[in-house]
């Protein structure tokens, strides 16, 4: 019994030692992008399964202990922006010899930088919506099976996941379903790149596909009001509100979900 009591010990102890070690070093990223944001210092990143030669230029724009929203830097100049989780950064290292010659070359960052709440995923995403008409989102996996990228259009977003509207990089066309993922499987956004701003000039603009989609579409005699995005959805869609009714409104805030407060209460 002893014996058995030790084991258990131990097991107990490399587990707590684990999870201190985690805790450390999530103190560590978080307390060194807090440095580079103060201090408003470029920094070179390396991310989770990456090797050293693909680091990565940011500028902190925010970070709290689970986000940290930049603005990347490729080839001495500002090339959009990102939002990652705090668990998918390897190492972050200051960059201040980076950010003097960024300032001797009077490279700056872009007007109007967006803020993001980090503290709701919901409402940075409402944010970003809309202001954007193209974003990249991405769930990185154990593997590249397991993994996603996704480039379209915030569709829906809710309180537990987002609606999108995949828009194909290849031959610029829409995908006629929406594809649902959990906010918890979110693990990257990307808005405001050359890329993703080259996209959505040259593929059909996405209120123009969705116009061209509605009017195609034989509308049975009883349903009523019948269009793309907001009645194609499958499943339950009361967690969803759409993203397009925000746009040109004075308030944007989430709206309320009676029914989800009263299951949770």
């Amino acid at each position: 019994m002893k014996q058995k009591g030790n084991k258990k010990s131990r097991k107990l102890s490399k587990q707590a030692q684990t999870i201190a070690k985690q805790i450390a070093a999530e103190n560590a990223l978080f307390n060194t992008l807090s440095y580079c944001m103060e201090r408003k210092v470029l920094c070179r990143v390396l991310l989770q399964g990456e090797k050293w030669t693909q680091n990565r230029v940011w500028m902190i724009l925010q970070a709290s202990r689970e986000f940290v929203f930049v603005l990347r830097a490729t080839d001495f100049q500002y090339t959009g922006y990102e939002l990652h989780r705090l668990t998918d950064l390897a190492d972050v290292l200051p960059a201040p010899e980076l950010t003097e010659h960024y300032r001797l070359l009077d490279i700056l960052p872009p007007e109007n930088v967006p803020e993001l709440n980090l503290e709701s995923l919901p409402e940075a995403l409402q944010t970003v919506a809309t202001k954007e008409n193209l974003v990249m989102v991405a769930h990185i996996g154990p593997d590249e099976d397991t993994s996603i990228v996704v480039c379209g259009h915030f569709e829906k977003l809710g309180k537990k996941k987002l609606s999108i509207r995949e828009l194909d990089p290849n031959d610029l066309a829409w995908s006629p379903e929406p594809i649902k993922l959990s906010y918890e499987h979110l693990d990257m956004l990307c808005f405001g790149t050359p890329a993703l701003l080259a996209l959505a000039q040259l593929a059909m603009p996405y209120d123009a596909y969705i116009r061209s989609v509605n009017e195609s579409v034989t509308v049975p005699q009883n349903m009523e009001d019948f269009e793309v995005g907001t009645d194609l959805m499958e499943g339950e869609n009361e967690d969803l509100f759409d993203i397009d009714e925000l746009m040109g409104t004075e308030d944007n805030s989430l709206p309320e979900d009676s029914n989800s407060e009263e299951q949770e209460t």
